[in-house]
This record gives C-alpha cells, sequence and structure tokens, in this order.
C-alpha cells in the first residue's frame, strides 16, 4: 500500500510539473505572437500609407495630363481662329480697318429683249449714281458679254446704248456673281430701270466676310478660356470652375475635331483626378438618408 501511495504522489508531482511547463510555453507562445500581430499590423499600416501616396501621385500624373491636353487643345482652336482671320485678309484689313469699300469685277451680257440673242457692239458705261460722270466705258463682245473691272461696290448707274435700241439705264450695285443680263428693247429714247441686286436676305461675298471674321475671333476667345482652363487644372482649387471653363474651351474647333476631342478627354482625365482639388472634399461630403 505505502508503495502505490508513493508512486500516485510521484505521478502527481510529475504531472503538476508537466502541466505548469505547458503553461509557461503557451504564455510565451502568446507572447510572441502578439508580437508578430504588432508587426503585422505595422506593416499593415505603412503598406496603407505607401498607398495612399501613391495614389495621390497617381491623381497629380492623371492632373498634368489633362492640363497639358487641354492646353494644347486649346492652343489649336487659337490657331485655327487666326487661319480664319488670314483666310480673308484683304476684306478684313481694307473695309474694316481701312474702312475703305470692296471692289468687284462686274461681267455681264447684253441680250435683245425680243428674241434673247446676244447683241454685240452696244455702248455699256459705268457711270457716278448723282453725277452721272462716266467712270468706266466698255463695249459688247460677240456673245454680248461685257466687263468692267475693280468697280466699287455702291450704287452706281450702267448705261447700255445701240443703235436702233432704247437706251437702258439701270441703278444697281455691282456684284461678282449673280447680275442678270441688260435687255435691249428696239427703239429709240432712254429707259430707266432700277436694279435691286444684294437684296438685304440674300447671301452675299462680304456676308460670308463678315461671318468668316466673327467666327475667327469666337474661336480665338474660346480658346483663350481653354488655356485658362488648363492653368487652373494645374492650380488645382475649384474643380467645377474648372470644368466649365474647359467646356467653353471645347468650342475653340481647333482642327474642326482635333483640338475638342483632346480638351475632351482632358476633362475625363479630370474627373478621374478630381480629388486633387482644394474644394471637392467639401463638396462631396452631402448626408446620406438612406
Amino acid at each position: 500500500m505505502d508503495r502505490e501511495a508513493r508512486l500516485s504522489a510521484l505521478r502527481s508531482r510529475v504531472r503538476s510539473t508537466l502541466d505548469a511547463e505547458e503553461a509557461d510555453e503557451l504564455v510565451i507562445d502568446s507572447v510572441e505572437d502578439m508580437s508578430n500581430l504588432n508587426d503585422v499590423e505595422r506593416l499593415s499600416v505603412a503598406s496603407m500609407s505607401w498607398g495612399e501616396g501613391l495614389e495621390d501621385e497617381d491623381g497629380r500624373r492623371l492632373r498634368v495630363l489633362a492640363s497639358v491636353l487641354i492646353i494644347v487643345g486649346s492652343a489649336l482652336g487659337i490657331l485655327s481662329g487666326l487661319l480664319l482671320l488670314q483666310g480673308n485678309p484683304v476684306d478684313l484689313l481694307a473695309a474694316e480697318l481701312l474702312e475703305t469699300t470692296p471692289t468687284v469685277d462686274l461681267r455681264m451680257q447684253a441680250l435683245e429683249a425680243e428674241s434673247g440673242e446676244a447683241l454685240e457692239g452696244l455702248t455699256i458705261e459705268w457711270l457716278d449714281l448723282e453725277t452721272e460722270t462716266v467712270l468706266q466705258t466698255t463695249t459688247t463682245g460677240t456673245s454680248g458679254w461685257f466687263m468692267f473691272e475693280g468697280v466699287v461696290t455702291e450704287p452706281r448707274l450702267l448705261r447700255a446704248s445701240g443703235d436702233g435700241y432704247v437706251t437702258s439705264e439701270i441703278e444697281m450695285v455691282a456684284q461678282a456673281a449673280g447680275s442678270p443680263p441688260v435687255t435691249m428693247t428696239p427703239g429709240s429714247g432712254t429707259e430707266r430701270i432700277v436694279l435691286v441686286v444684294g437684296d438685304a436676305d440674300d447671301w452675299t461675298l462680304d456676308d460670308a466676310t463678315k461671318l468668316s471674321t466673327a467666327i475667327g475671333i469666337a474661336t480665338i476667345l474660346t480658346g483663350g478660356v481653354g488655356i485658362l482652363a488648363g492653368l487652373e487644372v494645374r492650380r488645382a482649387k475649384k474643380y467645377r470652375r474648372t470644368q466649365y471653363l474647359a467646356g467653353i474651351g471645347l468650342f475653340s474647333r481647333g482642327l474642326i475635331l482635333f483640338g475638342p476631342a483632346l480638351i475632351l478627354l482632358g476633362m475625363v482625365l479630370l474627373t478621374l483626378a478630381k480629388g486633387q482639388f482644394r474644394d471637392w472634399e467639401g463638396d462631396e461630403r452631402v448626408p446620406d438618408f438612406s
């Protein structure tokens, strides 16, 4: 019995010792595990911080690229506007800056009123309307055509005369094209006609020149607004204002479609980098009622 008791006591002490050692090992492992966990947490925080820095860097690069695209597209618009203005330098400088009247080459035909045949050898005079001073004189050719070179586009008097025909006097404004023929009636005397050429509702070369000039000036102005938008992208202060300015720059029509396409691409990239703007966070803090 004593032997059994001693063996039982020995087993109890060994078991107690083993239990104590296992507990110490568990505590040590737990501490080591916590240390490893802290390392993992620190690594995770560092990774998140690095990710945020990378995101900011990518946003900055997108913003710079958007700025370059908007400026280049707007500069092409300004170039297109200058080309439009240079397309009619004589009309623009002479008519607008020097305040002179444009001139054209007047070409018309003389026909017999009843038969419609071309009349050759008629005397054609181009006169001042008020004083009836003869400014130019010519005769009709074999096909009845005649021409006056470099006549001003102001009301003047055209006089056509010939043996056996009524002298025809026509009050008119010279046009480069579209003037009706001069019809001659057999007989004698003089017939006065007021010919309205270039009515206010008709489209003339001068109207086309003025429209081209207006479009060129508008193109240059909108291109300037687009360049301002590109500079605003660099400053990164007002996101919505920058997008509005870039939208105006779309009307600069650089090389018809190429310039607006660049500006539009820059605006798309700008939406991806809108977090770079100083006012964007405040604008996006909208309460969620869902």
